[in-house]
């Protein structure tokens, strides 16, 4: 199995998740994974420097993966006052380190399976439920042993989403405080350092948290 096969593979789950097609989007995402095991260790990491204006942070290559996708207007309202990040990550094809690469296809396995998890949650409870849970494993899985500060716009959209999944599933409300109040600080630490092409790519958190304060304040 070579690693343009993954390669194929990921970009193959980005078209489907673009056309909302999101089981498929789960099947091919799980393809993904597998044929990355098959493929021999990738020692070497690529080089994505990009003309990101985040001065103060080191060039981060989940990050600069995230920022190669178009930003179209509402992409991340996929329900009702909730803020999701639902952008799959692209690969470049001159990727050839396993520690960027298995992160990239976890993150689309979680998302794949959290938003086919958002269009079945009318018709069967019982399947979006096992797909609310599979995503919560993958995105804890997603952003182990990375580090925030290189990667934070990474770090938002797995924080973001799986909060959201938390308060899905009905958790302690606390915790989705807490996570909130997390965002909100890697927010301001993106504002802080001018990071304007992060910030376009998760525009829409602070409306949808606005727009949610009045229901949380009645609650």
């Amino acid at each position: 199995m070579s690693l343009q096969t993954v390669m194929h593979q990921n970009q193959q789950t980005i078209a489907f998740l673009n056309a909302r097609n999101y089981y498929c989007a789960v099947a091919s995402s799980s393809s993904a994974l597998q044929c990355l095991g098959s493929v021999p260790s990738m020692p070497q990491q690529v080089d994505l420097h990009s003309s990101s204006s985040c001065s103060f942070l080191c060039e981060s290559s989940f990050d600069q993966c995230m920022l190669l996708t178009s930003i179209p207007e509402g992409d991340d309202q996929c329900a009702a006052h909730a803020f999701i990040y639902s952008r799959a990550i692209p690969l470049p094809y001159n990727v050839t380190d396993r520690a960027i690469v298995a992160p990239v296809l976890i993150f689309n396995a979680a998302l794949a399976h959290h938003l086919a998890a958002i269009r079945t949650s009318s018709d069967s409870t019982e399947r979006s439920f096992e797909c609310l849970l599979r995503a919560k494993q993958l995105y804890s899985l997603a952003c182990r042993s990375q580090d925030i500060e290189l990667n934070p716009l990474f770090h938002f959209a797995v924080y973001n989403n799986s909060g959201l999944i938390d308060l899905e599933l009905g958790k302690n409300k606390n915790l989705w405080k807490e996570s909130v109040g997390n965002l909100v600080q890697i927010y301001m630490i993106l504002v802080k350092g001018g990071c304007i092409s992060r910030l376009r790519h998760i525009q829409g958190f602070l409306e949808s948290l606005f727009a949610a304060m009045p229901a949380a304040a009645a609650a």
